[in-house]
């Protein structure tokens, strides 16, 4: 096994804790080491105090071979595993070990046994993880092919499709989607550099690749314009009305910070729950105030017990027993809506008014995202 600098650092600082005690002369920890096809070994790892001496296993240390009163073993064990012994050496006379000292040395062995069990989780974890970076590369890879083999195919259907203008709308579209899925790569491509988690996100993924391109210059209306798209597409399929903004105020054509690129992911997430649970005739839209956005259906109201419920991780409305989901969705996206000094509610008929533009607003379900208009803008 190779060791962590870490690991050995913090075994050595152990037995030097415990060196210069009670007629201690010498610690020595060793490491179980088994390889296929051979017997089981000892290996020295450390040792207090640490003198210039080659790092020897028990077998081939001969002095190790002839019993000594002065000398005693301790596992270090986790469960049934004997992961390695501790040695100790004293000058104490006739091998009169006092009970104190025997009790101090198991509990060093046990605290040594616990640091080894650590650092073998630690290295199985990362050998689990190198492996499965290794495999989305593979994956990322053999994917890029059929994308580019899609995205061919599409043009080439838009040259055979002529005139039939509406027929290539939607091819044109299906290419936007194709690209959308080509920033999917990008995203996991990088999993395999140094990150930095977001401490503040918490476990859960983002529906939405992230904003790459730092100085890419994105807006209000080009981020939800895709969104919108797809919102359009979802409702001509499903035979449903569908309402998005006809006007956009300054506020939305003005440029972002890229951290503000969330909003995109807000916006989906939300509209994906509408056309998921809304009934299949209920209207769902977009609509702009002068400080957020709504996203609503006119499908059946969600109670008043459930409104903040819904807010929950794992929570799921009445409205979802049937359908797969796993009720984390909306409490990411408050949780995001937070992260970017925004606020998102589910509207009572008490609170719709409010919002000025909302009172004549009559729209059984409306989630209003809160933006803080004033510092959303380089």
């Amino acid at each position: 096994m190779k060791l962590s600098k870490k690991f050995e650092e913090l075994i050595i600082k152990q037995l030097e804790s415990f060196g210069c005690s009670m007629g201690v002369t010498h610690l020595v920890m060793y490491l179980a080491s088994t390889e296929q096809g051979t017997k089981a070994s000892f290996e020295m790892i450390g040792q207090w105090p640490q003198i210039d001496r080659l790092l020897v296993s028990v077998e081939d240390d001969p002095s190790l071979k002839v019993s000594s009163p002065n000398r005693r073993w301790y596992p270090l064990q986790e469960n049934d595993i004997l992961l390695g012994v501790l040695r100790v050496e004293t000058d104490l006379k006739e091998g009169n070990w006092p009970v104190s000292l025997d009790s101090r040395l198991k509990a060093l062995s046990l605290s040594l046994a616990k640091c080894v069990s650590i650092e073998l989780e630690r290295q199985n974890k990362n050998e689990e993880i190198n492996y499965l970076k290794s495999q989305v590369n593979v994956i990322i890879h053999q994917l890029r092919n059929p994308l580019a083999a899609l995205r061919t195919y599409a043009k080439l259907l838009i040259k055979r499709l002529g005139s039939d203008v509406d027929s290539i709308e939607i091819v044109e579209r299906m290419i936007i989607e194709q690209k959308q899925i080509n920033n999917y790569m990008d995203s996991f491509a990088q999993l395999n550099s140094p990150i930095q988690l977001p401490l503040d996100i918490g476990e859960e993924r983002l529906l939405l690749p992230p904003n790459l391109d730092n100085k890419k210059l994105i807006t209000v209306q080009s981020l939800l314009r895709p969104i919108l798209e797809r919102g359009q597409a979802n409702a001509n399929l499903e035979n449903r009305d569908w309402t998005e903004p006809s006007l956009w105020p300054d506020w939305t054509l003005s440029p972002l910070k890229a951290k503000y690129a969330v909003i995109a992911e807000i916006v989906a997430n939300l509209l994906e729950n509408a056309f998921k649970y809304a009934h299949k005739d209920a209207e769902i839209g977009v609509a702009i105030m002068s400080k957020g956005l709504c996203i609503f259906d006119d499908g059946k109201k969600i109670t008043k017990i459930e409104n903040e419920k819904i807010f929950q991780k794992g929570f799921r409305g009445s409205a979802a027993k049937k359908k797969d989901g796993t009720g984390v969705g909306l409490f990411l996206a408050r949780k995001l809506a937070k992260q970017i000094g925004g606020e998102l509610r589910l509207l009572e008929n008490s609170s719709i008014n409010d919002v000025e533009e909302l009172k004549s607003f009559k729209k059984k379900n409306i989630f209003y995202l809160e933006l803080p208009i004033k510092e959303l803008h380089s």
